[in-house]
This record gives structure tokens, sequence and C-alpha cells, in this order.
């Protein structure tokens, strides 16, 4: 896993992150497919376990189960998961990105920190 964390890092950390994620969704679009946060979710849930950045502890989750969703949206028959195409899946991104970052905000406006509990390092810290 701390493997995959570091590999992944530069890739979806900060502004690149952004981009990449953009990137994603723009070819999953072209593509017709549904899936593009999936790298950018199961990076957060392996980020979460290792810093404890509060955001993560949303987006983690939150964006690998909408990854899990585009997947199965693609790859189910007939009109079952049709509305979830790459306009629906950009507007979960927005969102579970909004409330990742809002939590880790109040988290660090009523503690002083951005981590949960006893946290090793910040990945921006090392």
């Amino acid at each position: 896993m701390e493997h995959y964390r570091r590999a992944v890092e530069p890739a979806v950390r900060g502004a690149a992150g952004v981009v990449v994620t953009v990137a994603l969704l723009a070819a999953a679009a072209a593509t017709g497919g549904r899936g593009g946060v999936a790298i950018a979710g199961t990076y957060c849930l392996a980020n979460f376990r290792h810093c404890r950045e509060t955001h993560c502890a949303v987006t983690g989750p939150g964006w690998t189960l909408a990854a899990v969703l585009g997947f199965a949206a693609a790859l189910a028959p007939g009109d079952g998961l049709s509305w979830y195409r790459v306009n629906a899946a950009t507007i979960v991104f927005v969102v579970i990105l909004a409330a990742g970052y809002g939590l880790e905000y109040m988290v660090a406006a009523r503690t002083g920190r951005r981590a949960l509990g006893q946290a090793g390092q910040h990945a921006q810290d090392r």
C-alpha cells in the first residue's frame, strides 16, 4: 500500500491532482466510460491510512465509491444506471472534494490540526 501511495502521490496531490482528475474525466467522456475517479479515491484511502489528513477520510471512500458506481454504470446492461454519466460523476467528484476540505477546515478551526487523531507527518511536510 505504501508503494502505491508513493507512486501515485505526485500525480494526484495538489494542483496536479486536479489536472489529472480533469484529464481522467475528459478521457472517460471521450470513451463513454464513467469511472474517472478511481485513482484519486484509492490514493486518498492509502494516504488517510498514512497521515490521517481529514479530507482523505471523506474523499477516499467517497471517490472510491463514485468510481465503483461508474464502473457498474459502464458495465450494467440496459438503462438502470444510465443517469450516472460523466457530468454526474464530475458533480459527485466536486461535491465530495468540497465536503472533504470543508470537514478539514472545521477540524482545523477547532483543533488547530488538519489531521484526525494522533497522525503521522502530513504528506506536504515530508
